[in-house]
């Protein structure tokens, strides 16, 4: 069995992993419209009421289970950036992390979700901005490797393109890989 195998098997050991785990297995096979809890309840035979009491709503799990896989990619990102790469190689690490796996990828259809209603709920917001922080936070520390400048705003730049990108990769814009992505954020490099 691979870390990874035996990692999820760990994970589904508890109540709240295997929840989370039947709402991405749903959201993958039937998309997000059909992702709700009567369907989660139906499916781990439990009730929607049951489920409301751990999650509140809809948005309550739908954050969860974006942190949940948003912390599956931290756990990658850390070794990515502790690697003994290259700077460039492991920004580019970064971005292969961070950019949809395919087309209808089911973390960035989450991301692409939750975006609107960030607006109407704080915890959703407070969320949000939490979640990229941590990777601005980290695109801040590899290009402090390359430039003594402030690279706050240039972290901030990257950011946004890499969230421009990924949402035309998710869309699977035609002639955009996740190669040519890579080419706009590296055009971005201190020289």
């Amino acid at each position: 069995m691979t870390d990874q195998e035996l990692r999820r098997h760990r994970r589904l050991e508890r109540p709240r992993e295997r929840v989370l785990q039947e709402a991405w297995d749903l959201l993958v096979e039937k998309g997000l419209a059909d992702l709700s809890l009567s369907e989660l309840g139906r499916r781990l035979d439990t009730s929607a009421g049951h489920l409301s009491y751990y999650f509140g709503s809809k948005n309550g799990l739908l954050l969860d289970l974006l942190r949940w896989s948003e912390d599956e990619l931290m756990e990658q990102l850390a070794v990515v950036l502790e690697s003994d790469a290259s700077t460039e190689q492991r920004l580019r690490g970064l971005c292969d992390l961070f950019f949809p796996r395919a087309p209808g990828d089911p973390r960035w259809l989450l991301w692409v979700e939750l975006w609107p209603r960030v607006l109407r709920e704080p915890t959703l917001r407070a969320a949000q901005q939490e979640l990229d922080a941590a990777w601005r936070d980290a695109l801040a520390t590899l290009l402090r490797e390359l430039t003594d400048e402030d690279v706050e705003p240039l972290a901030q730049r990257m950011l946004a393109l890499l969230d421009g990108l990924s949402v035309a990769l998710l869309t699977d814009e035609p002639g955009l890989t996740n190669d040519a992505a890579w080419e706009h954020v590296r055009s971005l490099l201190p020289r």
